[in-house]
């Protein structure tokens, strides 16, 4: 991926012009408030001369003005202060002569202040050339100006502005530095990333993403991306194992059921061999239907499809029908099947592949259990979490094996000469994980005992299945 083509790159872009704006709408206003507040002060400094000057004109007269404002003008030269005095006529009586050509008498009334700014003033050698200055009329006779340089704050503002485009200039400059600088680290990550995904893409997911040792935003994607190409990894094995499974264990009964009708077509036979071999071949059908809607019923729980049908179940009512259903079976292998009743314990699910799953545990249990036998059911609350027992006093199954026994189409040795399919479990399982239960497959001693945890808060953040085989 290009740098420009990245949308990590716009964003540090348009950080940075958002970024620079800010901070050059923030200097201006300073530039702004500050120079406003030096004039003001100017301007109160010369309303405070003029009035001083005109109290001084009242309480004496204007001989003594005139005489104030000389003595004013030396010592105030110094601090590039500058005062005149003229008639109605603009004729200068005191004070500095080049002040006078800034009296507007048009604008002048008795009695109010008139301000104006001076550029490029003529006068003495050295003097200020920019003047403020304050004008007043006195009694309709004369006019009273006083002027202050603002020659230094006209160059502090000069001044003051070129900084102030060079700290835009400067902060445009790093903000795109920065900004180029942190697309670049990001956009390496990415790539990073994106090549990660390529290479185990490549290999069938073989590979999982390096993590980094920073724990930041990009180690916590890594990590989920790991999460779900081990899960496609998973899948994808499962599914080979599941067509590979099916091609096996599928080929014995459609084989079966192909040399049975032919052997029935090779003669003429009596309708009574016609119907045993018709009988015959609908019951290899079914099993073969059995075991499609088997792999169908887990694919939905694996996927969730069913979630819209959720109900609140009532575990003791759904053990009592399946105990009901069961039990002539039970008997007839002579089986004795115990069930305590408990108070009633309520979860959210699907009744349906709940009923499922206890089904398939019951038949296993009827099925692999020795004459005599008993299968215990048990319904009880642990850390406040409802949990379903069957236990039986079969064979069992060895602890290394498990975790085997959960996967499709997978059975033990000991079992290949019963009827079935190696789906039980796996439904179970799906089930399980579909209701944020645990399932835990346990020695009975002897016999097996499986135990389903449900989660009443719905977390699915529960040991996984195959973590919990003890």
């Amino acid at each position: 991926m290009k740098l420009l083509d990245a949308s990590a790159f716009r964003i540090s872009i348009q950080f940075a012009i958002i970024f620079t704006v800010i901070a050059s709408g923030a200097l201006v206003s300073v530039y702004i408030i500050t120079f406003s507040e030096i004039k003001e002060q100017i301007d109160r400094e010369l309303i405070h001369e003029l009035n001083e000057l005109k109290s001084h004109h009242e309480k004496f007269n204007t001989t003594a003005l005139k005489e104030h404002i000389k003595n004013r003008q030396q010592y105030g030269k110094h601090l590039h202060h500058y005062y005149a005095l003229t008639d109605n006529k603009l004729r200068l009586l005191s004070g500095s002569q080049y002040l006078i050509p800034f009296i507007n008498p048009a604008s002048t009334n008795t009695g109010e202040i008139n301000f104006s700014d001076a550029f490029n003033v003529e006068h003495e050698k050295d003097d200020d050339n920019r003047l403020r200055i304050a004008s007043l009329q006195l009694d309709n006779k004369y006019y009273l100006v006083a002027a202050q340089s603002n020659s230094s704050i006209s160059e502090l503002q000069e001044h003051t502005t070129m900084a102030i485009i060079i700290a835009i200039i400067i902060t445009l400059t790093l903000a795109f530095s920065i900004g180029l600088y942190m697309s670049k680290q990001a956009l390496a990550k990415i790539n990073s990333i994106n090549e990660g995904l390529e290479k185990s893409i490549t290999h069938n997911f073989a590979y999982p993403l390096p993590v980094p040792k920073n724990e930041d935003e990009f180690q916590a994607l890594i990590l989920k991306l790991n999460l779900m190409l081990e899960k496609i990894k998973e899948l994808i094995i499962g599914m080979r194992q599941v067509t590979d499974n099916i091609a096996h264990d599928l080929r014995n009964p459609l084989t079966r059921l192909k040399n049975r009708l032919e052997v029935t077509l090779l003669h003429p036979r009596k309708d009574t061999e016609y119907q045993y071999a018709m009988e015959n071949a609908i019951e290899d059908c079914n099993e073969l239907l059995k075991t499609f809607n088997s792999l169908l019923s887990i694919a939905q729980a694996e996927a969730g499809v069913r979630r819209d049908s959720w109900q609140l179940v009532e575990l003791s009512e759904l053990i009592d029908d399946m105990i009901e259903l069961y039990r002539v079976v039970a008997e007839k292998n002579e089986l004795s099947l115990i069930w305590n009743k408990t108070e009633p314990i309520k979860i959210t699910g699907n009744r349906q592949l709940l009923a499922q799953s206890l089904s398939n545990l019951l038949e296993n249990a009827i099925k692999y259990s020795n004459k005599g036998g008993t299968i215990y059911l048990r319904l009880y609350k642990k850390d406040k979490h409802p949990v379903v027992e069957i236990c039986d006093t079969g064979p069992g199954i060895p602890k290394q094996h498990r975790k085997k026994v959960l996967d499709r189409f997978q059975r033990l040795d000991s079992s290949r000469s019963t009827p079935g399919s190696g789906l039980g479990l796996s439904l179970v399982k799906a089930v399980s994980k579909l209701h944020s239960a645990q399932l835990q497959l346990q020695d009975n001693k002897p016999g097996l005992c499986v135990k389903i945890i449900f989660n009443l808060e719905g977390i699915s953040t529960w040991p996984r299945n195959e973590e919990d085989m003890q």
